[in-house]
């Protein structure tokens, strides 16, 4: 009987753990308080059967490795239905590792959920609003933040051959020393580019002008050259960030075969979501999202306001050196008959870079009132390329805005960081340099493809001070009891020689730890009830009808905008994609009743905030007929009919 009593409570407590919501495991886990991708899905399914009346969970597309891409949208029972309203997107994850954009994304359609019906501004906000909530855009990327070696990924896990030698992720990083974690290695070189900092020997510097040779070091993602290259974990983990992957200001450092704008399937899911034609509804059926939310690595809401590109960059194929025996191919470009070619001007890229000046108080004003409602004042940000925050506004046109949740944060008294680094150039963290050196005279194809993955990303970023990495351990040491780097320590590399293994714990400077969850999810949730707040509403007003004469009449008819943006912004009137606001009349006699000039039907392409706009006809028509008049703004609240009767 006891042994059959303690089966029973082994297989209840094994049972019981398994079906735990969040991942929970030694201390020091990243990821402990976390949900996976089981979970996740668990806890939105959950979520949904709370209230299904207001929650649908919908799966936009399938990864690569089989898991859904999961799409929550929330919308009240009263008002007009889901697909009418005005609706709030809402993307989390799109960097596999910045995890903690699903977890808040997750708390606030939770926080919109179990407040329909008992707090005001929830329930008022989804009887008259729509939000897409996305918590989770790069699914399998995620899912490395929970395995058993810690390592930052930020791309999705679609294999490719990285270093172009007909090889799939043959030389990935590994893990030398044992302590379940992917950092760096330093060794000695004279060769190479950084030397240790010597305020600070966890940290290093880019070499100087004058750095003895003695003191310089190469530093390389923890793990041995699998293949032989003479470089390093060049070619692991597969896949390509996300949100570096839309068609707006596209590009990006050699990662292989298959990369173009819109190449993974997780970028082609989340725009056919805005623009595919459903035949079921007859039109695209989410031309509804008036603004986007998304949690990210970019920031424009504490780190400044307003868009600005970075510059995208392309693999610079390498250069032969040429020796004095090989033949010389010359190409001339110009007229016939050996003139000189004259110089051609470099093209000019045509994608815009900036927000639009008409646009600027739109972002400064939500900028203001983020750092209000969040109490978050600043966060340092990259310049973004190929970011769905930049193809949402400049390719689509509506109102984009990203935060990074997990930031260094200035101190109070300081201005706000601004966005300073370019995601592709100019960045202040250099790479790391990969083993090998060019040889002059004929380059073989080895050597060749050597020059240019040097001149690419590996799978880390070497610690320095000239970044903010200095900042990074002054919070680790102040604030974080310190815990968050791995001492430099010696091992013997059987390629390199004597190394030093150690940097910064794989996420440390990605997520925070769990408890922060709940207060980023709460503030983040006021802030998105703040912005479907703002959006423009527009009003038909009483028509107003004159007599100027026998069966002539006048008909004057005002529209305004009561919203706080306007009902396109003046990026959405350049890209098309929002529908004007149409201003329609109807007879209820067309062969007694006509029009005296002009049309029946008016577009009006925007109005801005607190704007008004008048329309008059001249109608001919018997005394006691009516005119129904009908607004469809579709940004701006739907439809508006009034009906008037000429007398």
């Amino acid at each position: 009987m006891r042994t059959l009593f303690r089966t029973t409570l082994c297989i209840f407590l094994f049972l019981s753990i398994i079906s735990l919501p969040m991942t929970s495991s030694s201390e020091g886990n990243p990821a402990e308080g976390y949900h996976d991708y089981d979970a996740m899905t668990t806890a939105l399914k959950q979520l949904a059967s709370r209230n299904p009346q207001i929650a649908k969970l919908k799966s936009i597309g399938k990864t690569l490795k089989g898991r859904d891409i999961w799409m929550m949208q929330i919308s009240g029972t009263k008002g007009l239905s889901p697909l009418e309203k005005q609706a709030l997107l809402i993307c989390g994850n799109l960097e596999g590792d910045f995890v903690i954009g699903s977890e808040v994304a997750l708390g606030i359609a939770e926080y919109l959920v179990d407040g329909y019906g008992k707090d005001e501004k929830v329930t008022k906000a989804l009887d008259t609003r729509t939000f897409y909530i996305m918590p989770r855009l790069n699914p399998d990327g995620a899912e490395l933040f929970f395995g058993d070696l810690l390592q930052e990924h930020a791309g999705n896990l679609k294999p490719r051959d990285e270093d172009y030698d007909w090889q799939i992720d043959e030389d990935g990083p590994e893990d030398l020393n044992g302590d379940g974690m992917i950092t760096l290695m330093r060794v000695k070189d004279k060769e190479g580019d950084w030397f240790i900092d010597e305020k600070d020997s966890r940290l290093m510097k880019k070499k100087e002008a004058g750095t003895p040779v003695a003191k310089l070091y190469k530093i390389y993602p923890e793990g041995i050259d699998n293949d032989g290259d003479e470089l390093y974990n060049e070619d692991g983990l597969g896949g390509f960030n996300i949100n570096r992957n839309f068609p707006h200001n596209f590009g990006y450092k050699p990662k292989g075969l298959g990369v173009y704008p819109v190449s993974e399937v997780e970028t082609q899911s989340i725009i056919d979501f805005f623009t595919r034609y459903v035949p079921e509804f007859k039109k695209q059926p989410h031309k509804n999202i008036c603004g986007v939310l998304l949690f990210s690595k970019f920031d424009n809401l504490a780190a400044g306001t307003g868009i600005e590109s970075g510059t995208p960059t392309f693999p610079e194929p390498p250069r032969v050196a040429q020796s004095a025996g090989m033949p010389r191919m010359m190409f001339f470009m110009g007229r016939r008959g050996g003139q000189p070619a004259q110089q051609q001007p470099r093209p000019t890229d045509p994608q815009l870079k900036k927000t639009n000046a008409q646009d600027t108080p739109l972002f400064e004003n939500v900028s203001k009132n983020y750092k209000e409602i969040t109490g978050i004042k600043s966060a340092v940000s990259e310049k973004p390329a190929g970011s769905m925050l930049e193809w949402a506004y400049f390719q689509y046109g509506v109102p984009t805005f990203s935060a990074n949740l997990w930031s260094l944060r200035e101190e109070e008294k300081a201005p706000a960081a601004k966005m300073k680094r370019d995601v592709q150039t100019g960045s202040t963290q250099s790479k790391p340099a990969q083993a090998g050196t060019a040889r002059t005279g004929t380059m073989d194809r080895q050597a060749m493809m050597r020059q240019f993955m040097q001149r690419s990303s590996p799978t880390a970023t070497p610690t320095q001070s000239s970044g903010n990495e200095d900042k990074w351990l002054k919070w680790i040491d102040e604030k974080n009891n310190g815990e968050g780097f791995v001492a430099w320590t010696k091992f013997d590399h059987k390629q390199l020689g004597e190394v030093e293994i150690g940097g910064f714990v794989p996420h440390v400077r990605t997520n925070p730890k769990a408890d922060q969850i709940p207060e980023l999810s709460k503030s983040h949730a006021e802030f998105a009830l703040y912005l479907t707040s703002q959006f423009a509403e527009i009003v038909l007003d009483e028509p107003e009808v004159k007599k100027l004469g026998s069966d002539l009449y006048e008909l004057k008819v005002k529209i305004h905008n009561k919203g706080k943006f306007p009902y396109a912004t003046a990026m959405g009137q350049r890209t098309g994609h929002i529908n004007s606001i149409m201003l329609r009349m109807k007879f209820e006699d067309d062969d007694k009743m006509k029009l005296f000039g002009g049309a029946k039907r008016m577009d009006t392409p925007t109005l801005e905030a607190g704007a008004e706009k008048e329309f008059k006809w001249l109608i001919i028509s018997p005394a006691g007929k009516k005119i129904d008049v009908t607004v469809w703004a579709q940004n701006g609240g739907g439809t508006s009919k009034k009906t008037v009767v000429l007398k």
